[in-house]
């Protein structure tokens, strides 16, 4: 599921705790297929919670932004970072 291409070490999923291998299974569900970024946050635990906290409030309910703007957003990121995909 993941690459080789990340310039930053990534936990290894085998050794996660229980807690975050059941969040990486629902972030496989409800996100990306690729864990590269989730597995590059898990080395720091309270960065990836942090950034799950952030995720679950902009991309749910919880949030009044619309979600429209929220993917233009992320689009205008994706560009200005020259991201590929």
């Amino acid at each position: 599921m993941a690459n080789e291409y990340g310039r930053l070490p990534k936990a290894d999923p085998d050794t996660l705790p229980d807690e975050l291998r059941e969040r990486l299974g629902i972030w496989f569900d409800k996100a990306y297929k690729d864990d590269n970024l989730f597995l590059t946050l898990a080395n720091r635990p309270g960065v990836l919670d942090m950034f799950l906290n952030w995720v679950s409030f902009v991309y749910t309910d919880a949030s009044s932004l619309d979600p429209r703007t929220v993917e233009l957003c992320r689009i205008r990121m994706a560009t200005r970072n020259q991201c590929v995909h």
